[in-house]
C-alpha cells in the first residue's frame, strides 16, 4: 500500500475558512459561558429564597364577625360595610376608617 499524498502537500486553510473556524470557536465559548451562567443562576435561586409578599388584606381591627355583616359596597377607593348594628365607611387607599355610625333600631 502506498500513500498517495506527497510529503510536500499540506493543507493550508483559506481566509474564509479561518474566519469560519474563529466563528465556531467563538460560538463554542459563548455556549460554555451561557451554560455556566445558567447553572450559576439556578444555584443562586435555590440558595436565595424570595421574601414573602406583603399581605394585601385590609386589616383594621374592626372586630367584625362574618355573621354580623349584611352588605358590602365598594365605590372607587371607599368601602361601605353594613352590619347588623352599624355602618362603617373605610378609605381603602389610606387604610383609615372614615365613619363608624350606629344604625337606628
Amino acid at each position: 500500500m502506498s500513500n498517495d499524498a506527497s510529503p510536500e502537500e499540506t493543507f493550508v486553510p483559506t481566509a474564509g475558512q479561518k474566519r469560519l473556524l474563529r466563528a465556531v470557536y467563538g460560538m463554542g465559548i459563548a455556549l460554555v459561558l451561557l451554560f455556566l451562567a445558567l447553572i450559576g443562576g439556578i444555584i443562586w435561586k435555590a440558595t436565595h429564597k424570595a421574601p414573602p409578599p406583603p399581605p394585601e388584606t385590609l386589616t383594621l381591627g374592626l372586630g367584625l364577625k362574618a355573621a354580623d355583616v349584611k352588605a358590602v359596597a365598594v365605590d372607587g377607593g371607599t368601602v361601605a360595610i353594613t352590619t347588623t348594628s352599624e355602618l362603617i365607611v373605610i378609605d381603602a387607599n389610606r387604610r383609615k376608617v372614615l365613619l363608624r355610625e350606629p344604625l337606628a333600631q
